[in-house]
């Protein structure tokens, strides 16, 4: 499927408040996801699991393989659940990586980023607190399941990036447990 057309059907579904599915070459199979709002070369959406909004991705285009609006039952149903009224989108602006990232850290975001590539040097997911940013990459300070943050800042540089989490119950629940970030982040103005 052409990126064109792959923003094109998200743009629709952003447009009319309506579920999608999306498939990448990696996964089995479709997931579904509420689009809050299309860029011109990413999107924000409200992922969904078993009829339940579970945080925001901030994705590219280029890495979705498919997408097509959802199944009508399926959106029926989460119609009368009340799903179409998620909450309201948090104000990122996704016309750059470093806009996003400035956002995340003024925010005080937890994050979960994915990287790299299927099939060649592999995914790496990494979870943490957004520091710095700049044109190219941004410093992210990880944290672990054991609740403890590493001592320095690693830099991950937007070209490898793949997909961007963030409000998700895993990272709500493991930021309630863990102790003060010890990077005092930059603050951006816009």
């Amino acid at each position: 499927m052409a990126e064109k057309s792959i923003r094109e059907t998200i743009e629709e579904c952003a447009g009319r408040t309506g579920f999608c599915s999306i498939l990448n070459r990696f996964e089995y199979s479709y997931r579904h996801i509420l689009p809050v709002r299309a860029g011109e070369k990413r999107f924000l959406a409200l992922q969904e699991s078993e009829f339940r909004f579970d945080g925001y991705i901030i994705e590219d285009y280029a890495t979705v393989d498919r997408a097509v609006p959802a199944d009508e039952r399926f959106s029926e149903i989460a119609r009368l659940e009340g799903l179409l009224d998620g909450p309201e989108a948090p104000p990122v602006e996704l016309s750059s990586y470093r806009s996003i990232f400035a956002f995340l850290c003024n925010a005080g975001y937890n994050v979960e980023i994915e990287t790299g590539t299927p099939g060649g040097g592999g995914i790496s997911i990494f979870t943490g607190r957004v520091t710095n940013c700049t044109e190219h990459d941004f410093r992210l300070l990880r944290f672990g399941i054991d609740c403890r943050w590493d001592n320095f800042p690693v830099t991950v540089w937007y070209d490898d990036l793949r997909v961007v989490r963030f409000g998700s119950k895993y990272l709500e629940m493991y930021s309630k447990h863990l102790p003060t970030c010890p990077v005092n982040p930059v603050r951006f103005n816009f």
